[in-house]
């Protein structure tokens, strides 16, 4: 059947899915009304159903072989939901989104899948498919619209936290695989690896080889991951990692740092490394390069605190030297004291474009604000400042304080929200709030985690008499999440 054929036979029965779905809602609709008054019936609604009942049962007489290929068309949501039709469809999705293999065979299966989904499928909604491989190793390939890909190892077993790495953009073939190429009809742009193993890294590394137009990677949950390396083919401007706590160092080729515009980290330190023609030789980058990135994005979330280097972590100075240009950022309390307080040198004129900050900051005792009103003197154009106390974060109890503190005279003009959110008390956030005086030429809104919006105003009356002049007025502010959105890193 041609796909034309094919696009309009799967519109038909998508058509009749939906009305089965709507007749199961009034069966349930009129089941309720009998058993609330047997004594009144609907002969005509009844007979309607069944004759509508009759007419779907030509389609789920069907063999399996076409009723699987019909559900591999369908939107992964929709095809789990044709086993709420009939005993007959209950397991035929797992028969149609279910397939069995090696790893060697793995690559191949993602890429025809991949290969055949443009032709077959128009993408509104989360497709996928399971792969089975390895006895007991399961990936889930899932595809979201955009071109955004995700694979998913945490289903299956989880072997021991091997050390491994991960070589991704690399113009690479591995001896065993078969590797088919990717059809230029799929413009891959996004993808997600989750719960990479040493098992399956040569499967992700292989499939990463095959997609030149990656423009994001996100990876997340790799127990075993010791480093990451970026090759030099890569189109790559956003990277995230997120919950690699064994993961020391990112090594990119030397072009990359030219393209790369977001990095998001979440976990232990990492150290970034550059390498030319061999990867096997690179070196840390300098305080004095003039090739550092240049982000525009940055979250470092470095909630489990030093990685293997410690404190001393060779290169973390082109991380402050990169973030001078950000615009969204997110930030420990220590990692601001720790590491970039004693490289504040490199900030020049500080974060000149930075507009949105997400503080996260940890405080087993009274909270001080201190080491905040010293970053926001280096953030002249802030508009909105999201601060969290994390209990749970790392204690910097144990670590040596820096003695260098900002003493620049910066009022910020244009900070329009404060969200507080993890504070102990109410007294808390209005010690901050008044300490936030000393830096404020604006007047913000300081909203609560529970959506409380209120000024800190300053009251004449109190002031004669001698006692605080501030005090909290609520407001009533319509169109708050205009005002105050979610930060952008807080979605992770």
């Amino acid at each position: 059947m041609p796909p034309s054929g094919q696009t309009g036979f799967i519109k038909i029965f998508t058509n009749q899915l939906n009305l089965i779905q709507s007749l199961q809602k009034v069966k349930a609709k009129i089941k309720h009304k009998m058993t609330r008054d047997k004594k009144e019936t609907d002969q005509d609604d009844k007979e309607r159903l069944d004759f509508e009942h009759n007419e779907v049962d030509v389609i789920s007489s069907l063999p399996n072989e076409i009723l699987c290929r019909i559900i591999s068309f369908l939107p992964f949501k929709s095809a789990v939901q044709t086993s709420l039709l009939s005993i007959r469809w209950k397991n035929l999705w797992k028969m149609a989104l279910l397939k069995d293999g090696t790893k060697e065979e793995a690559v191949t299966a993602v890429f025809n899948f991949l290969n055949d989904f443009p032709q077959l499928h128009q993408p509104r909604n989360n497709w996928g498919l399971q792969y089975n491989f390895d006895q007991g190793s399961v990936l889930f390939v899932a595809i979201a619209p955009a071109g955004i890909l995700h694979l998913d190892f945490s289903a299956g077993k989880q072997e021991s936290q091997r050390q491994f790495s991960l070589s991704l953009g690399q113009n690479q073939r591995i001896y065993y695989y078969y590797q088919p190429s990717l059809s230029t009809a799929f413009n891959l742009k996004a993808l997600y690896l989750v719960s990479v193993s040493h098992v399956s890294s040569e499967m992700v590394s292989c499939l990463s080889s095959n997609i030149p137009s990656l423009e994001s990677l996100t990876i997340a949950k790799c127990n075993g991951l010791q480093s990451i390396q970026l090759g030099s083919n890569s189109e790559l401007q956003k990277l995230t990692v997120l919950d690699c706590l064994q993961l020391e160092s990112i090594r990119m080729h030397f072009n990359l740092q030219f393209r790369l515009k977001s990095f998001r980290c979440r976990g232990r330190v990492v150290c970034f490394k550059y390498y030319d023609e061999d990867p096997l030789y690179y070196r840390y980058p300098r305080a004095n390069d003039h090739s550092h990135l240049e982000l525009k994005d940055a979250m470092l979330d470095f909630r489990q605190g030093p990685g293997y280097y410690g404190i001393n972590i060779p290169g973390f100075e082109s991380i402050t030297h990169s973030i001078r240009w950000v615009k969204t950022l997110t930030l420990r309390r220590w990692v601001f004291e720790e590491l970039i307080l004693p490289e504040l040198n490199l900030l020049g004129e500080g974060f000149c474009k930075l507009t949105e900050l997400w503080w996260i900051d940890n405080s087993p005792e009274r909270y001080n604000s201190n080491a905040l009103i010293s970053f926001l003197k280096l953030c002249p154009r802030l508009t909105r400042l999201y601060i969290t106390i994390d209990p749970n974060s790392y204690n910097m109890a144990n670590i040596k304080m820096s003695s260098i503190k900002v003493t620049r005279p910066m009022k910020l003009k244009h900070l329009k929200a404060v969200k507080l959110e993890g504070f102990a008390n109410e007294e808390e956030e209005f010690d901050l709030a008044k300490q936030l005086k000393e830096v404020l030429q604006a007047e913000p809104l300081i909203i609560k985690w529970d959506g409380t919006v209120r000024s800190l105003t300053k009251v004449q009356n109190q002031l004669k008499k001698g006692t605080d002049p501030y005090e909290y007025i609520e407001q009533r502010v319509e169109n708050l999440n205009e005002l105050c959105p979610k930060h952008p890193h807080m979605d992770h």
